[in-house]
């Protein structure tokens, strides 16, 4: 593989949290893995998002006003600006171009802002081309995959180990990230990203050629940065929750294919199969195949800090449902079997199993209806309470509804959004018991829950995960570190046998969660419309003006 996608810009360093980086504190709900915007901060600007689309319209503005100026002085176009019916008319226009960008900008389809509606970025062909060439490649499995690797990275990081992330980098970028491990160990420092999810991902780019495959992958995060001493004393903190975003490549050699077992994501050699065991160099203890140039397998090739964009974690290769109803027949069209009754009892079971794992730190009873990137976010989240000494308590917990409100019906997999109306007493204990966040005070709250299934899977009457067995081979549920059934080697966790925890939204504090447009985010937006259109009307109208 050429060195040019082999690569680790300074950027890639600081973007792996060496510096600081965290997992913040969540109430009412948060402990799950979840996706809440009201726990972000920074608003639409904050981290260069809708400023950019605010830009591109002035330029638009400018522009204009000086093809009008021309016009204006020419012969003929004097007396263009000068009537008041072309006065108005020039302002009404105004205020429509306005309001049409300053719409877009709040929605988020000019620049990188986070607004109501989130950005889908269409697939690059290229992944047509790495499909032809790989017939095993999936695109879902691959980016299940990719988030596991960053988080499996950012565990590493976060613990100083530099030999847990050897297997998922290539070697400039372990060369880069091993040199701020022995700096931050030399300081008796490490990072920690507290309360870190990733709101949402997209693939920006993918090239398949005779030097090798290559997927660029974005990252939307949400984290709080802090760096601790070896004791766990905070030594630098962000302070609160906060948007950032990071851009990973991923690559391997223009031979490599698909790995059957898992590669090393499932702790597997790609080339051998063998329990994963590497040098340094990256070579394989048994096979001596060098794991980590990408020649086998797909390795961390760049890592690179971005902007937060506001990326749907929706599925990339499916599209909601007009209608719930409509998703339903959908379903039950290749599913005859399929019950939303029933299934939304298989939720509530669900839920209340994942709600007392997350209290006890332990997801073992969970795992088996848990994607992988649900469970490797929850994991990483209960890793870092422990460490400081913090457990969530949800006493007198009940559910009180279960809604569906999204279906989308994918090329891979569907995708089943229920809101979850619950109650519960939710508040953090010490070591010693003592309450340090929140109270025991049983409140309302609502979450978003998005189970996943491979296309083609029929409902089963046979005991599933929620019965602590295998769905392929019947034994009693033991999993790997990818959700492999340790019997059969089923992928057990992957949705390609039955619905799995993928995505957990949280409802913003005070909203009325039935998605009404009568929020304070919206009532915002429209104000921004409306002033906004009238300065741009006032701008165009000024520039056609005649100067006294």
């Amino acid at each position: 593989m050429k060195r040019a996608i082999l690569k680790c810009g300074a950027g890639g360093f600081a973007a792996l949290g060496l510096a600081a980086a965290a997992m913040a504190r969540t109430g009412g709900g948060s402990h799950a893995a979840a996706s809440s915007s009201s726990h972000s901060s920074g608003g639409s600007f904050g981290s260069g998002g809708s400023f950019g689309g605010i830009i591109g319209l002035l330029i638009v503005i400018f522009v204009i006003g000086y093809i009008l100026r021309r016009v204006r002085n020419s012969p003929s176009g004097r007396s263009l600006g000068g009537s008041p019916q072309a006065q108005a008319a020039i302002a009404t226009l105004g205020s429509v171009i306005g309001a049409s960008n300053l719409a877009k900008i709040a929605l988020g389809d000019l620049g990188s802002g986070s607004g109501a509606t989130a950005f889908r970025r269409p697939l690059p062909p290229g992944l047509d081309a790495i499909r032809a060439l790989d017939p095993g490649f999936e695109m879902e499995t691959f980016l299940q995959r990719a988030e596991m690797t960053f988080f499996l990275v950012k565990r590493g990081v976060q613990k100083n180990d530099a030999a847990a992330i050897r297997p998922y980098l290539n070697d400039g970028v372990f060369n880069a990230v091993s040199q701020g491990i022995a700096q931050s160990k030399a300081q008796h420092r490490h990072a920690l990203l507290e309360s870190l999810n990733v709101r949402g991902l997209a693939v920006e780019d993918a090239q398949c050629n005779a030097q090798g495959q290559s997927i660029v992958v974005h990252f939307d995060l949400v984290y709080r940065a802090k760096t601790l001493d070896d004791a766990n004393q905070t030594v630098a903190d962000e302070g609160q929750d906060r948007q950032h975003a990071e851009r990973w490549t991923f690559g391997r050699g223009p031979a490599a294919r698909s790995a059957v077992n898992g590669g090393v994501v499932a702790a597997r050699c790609p080339a051998c199969g063998a329990e994963l065991r590497l040098a340094l160099d990256g070579t394989c203890a048994h096979c001596k195949a060098s794991v980590t140039n990408g020649s086998v397998d797909w390795v961390v090739v760049d890592v690179q800090p971005a902007n937060y964009v506001g990326y749907s974690a929706d599925s990339s290769l499916g599209f909601a449902a007009a209608s719930i109803p409509e998703g339903v027949a959908a379903l039950t069209a290749a599913d005859k079997d399929f019950s939303l009754g029933i299934f939304e009892g298989r939720v509530k079971t669900a839920f209340l199993a994942l709600q007392d794992a997350w209290c006890k730190q332990n997801l073992d009873a969970g795992r088996a209806f848990m994607s992988p990137g649900a469970y490797f976010t929850w994991s990483a989240q209960l890793e870092t309470m422990a460490a400081e000494g913090r457990r969530n308590v949800m006493e007198n917990i009940s559910v009180r509804a279960v809604q569906p409100v999204r279906i989308i019906h994918g090329k891979v997999f569907d995708d089943l959004t229920v809101r979850i109306s619950a109650a519960a007493a939710d508040f953090e204990v010490d070591g010693s018991g003592k309450v340090v966040f929140g109270d025991r005070s049983v409140k309302p709250f609502m979450e978003d829950w998005t189970f996943q299934r491979s296309v083609g899977v029929a409902t089963s009457n046979k005991p599933g995960t929620l019965e602590n067995t295998c769905p392929s081979c019947g034994a009693p549920v033991s999993l790997t570190q990818i959700g492999e059934c340790r019997y059969c080697k089923a992928a057990v966790t992957s949705g390609k046998f039955d619905w799995v925890v993928s995505r957990i939204d949280q409802e913003d504090e005070g909203s009325a969660g039935s998605g009404a447009s009568l929020n304070m985010n919206n009532i915002g937006q429209a104000v921004a419309l409306q002033v906004g259109g009238a300065i741009v009307g006032g701008l165009l109208s000024s520039l056609l003006s005649d100067r006294r």
